[in-house]
């Protein structure tokens, strides 16, 4: 074969070669760029400001601001009704205590005699901080909140009720298995596997945004947990199962996009296995649905655990 031909066919491969890895150096950096933006965006959601009060549904309400750990600035209402038990109402991911769902709990809880104690959690709604932690720190924040009532409003706070939504629900999940002043919950579609429902929540886009970035989604979580702080496994329901001895109820819906109904019975029959009041009510409704689309049936369950546990 002519030197000249073997050049050439070098030549050629060469080229091959350095574009080909020019591609891969190409989609390597697409998709860290792409996880690191997105992990940003996790991590620091658009803030939910309205301007409806408790006042606009009829109940008389303080405007509460309380410094938490790291120096960090917490806004919130409580709403005295004149009861010796309050119960905290948590909102999720990417709400605030203007969410609408927050609005109905607040009427239903207010108008049947319970104080209510409702923040936004840290880097939402009117709620200092640059990051949320998806959980970890911010049920640190509400044993700080827990604290603040014992302390400041004790005849008000003998007994604490806590019912969260979504994110809210991990929350008052780990709560009840960390704070011994917690008397009874009720977790709101709560996440069970963090991991599965931010793959869920991803599931939510369409085409080539969410074919990227569910391939991207290994280095999202890694980015996120590293720039927040966290251990994914802190985030992980199932080890707080056995933890919870207090009166505990779980609400889901059988149409949850982002949280499965396995995961839920699953992390419920590890709760019943050392609690004998652990309540679950699943309902036809979807993520956080229910208190909108059964709205008499909510009031009335809710009510009625409180009133059992908290009086």
């Amino acid at each position: 074969m002519p030197d000249s031909l073997i050049w050439c066919l070098t030549l050629f491969e060469l080229t091959v070669i350095v574009g080909a890895t020019i591609v891969v150096l190409a989609f390597i950096l697409f998709f860290l760029a792409l996880a690191k933006a997105a992990s940003s965006k996790l991590l620091s959601p658009p803030r939910l400001k309205r301007s409806w009060t408790p006042k606009d549904l009829g109940h008389e309400f303080e405007n509460v601001s309380l410094k938490v750990r790291n120096g960090l600035l917490l806004k919130g209402w409580f709403i005295d009704k004149g009861s010796a038990s309050t119960v905290l109402a948590i909102h999720g991911y990417t709400a605030s205590k203007w969410e609408e769902y927050m609005k109905l709990a607040i009427n239903i809880l207010a108008k049947n005699g319970f104080n209510i104690a409702a923040f936004d959690f840290r880097a939402h709604g009117e709620s200092e901080g640059v990051i949320t932690t998806l959980g970890v720190e911010e049920v640190e924040d509400y044993r700080e909140i827990i604290s603040w009532l014992k302390s400041e409003k004790k005849d008000r706070a003998k007994k604490i009720g806590v019912i969260g939504y979504s994110m809210g629900g991990a929350v008052t999940i780990m709560l009840a298995a960390k704070d011994a002043r917690v008397n009874a919950v009720v977790a709101d579609s709560p996440y069970i596997n963090i991991l599965t429902s931010g793959k869920r929540w991803i599931m939510r886009l369409k085409g080539a945004l969410r074919t990227s970035l569910l391939i991207a989604y290994p280095l999202i979580v890694k980015f996120s947990a590293s720039k927040a702080g966290i251990r994914v496994e802190d985030l992980t329901m199932y080890k707080y199962a056995g933890k919870i001895k207090i009166p505990f109820m779980i609400i889901a819906g059988s149409k949850d996009d982002l949280v499965p109904l396995s995961e839920i019975k699953k992390f419920f029959e590890g709760v019943k296995e050392s609690n004998p009041v652990a309540e679950l009510w699943v309902t036809e409704g979807g993520h956080v649905q229910s208190i909108k689309n059964y709205p008499k049936e909510y009031e009335e369950k809710l009510i009625n655990f409180f009133r059992k546990y908290l009086r």
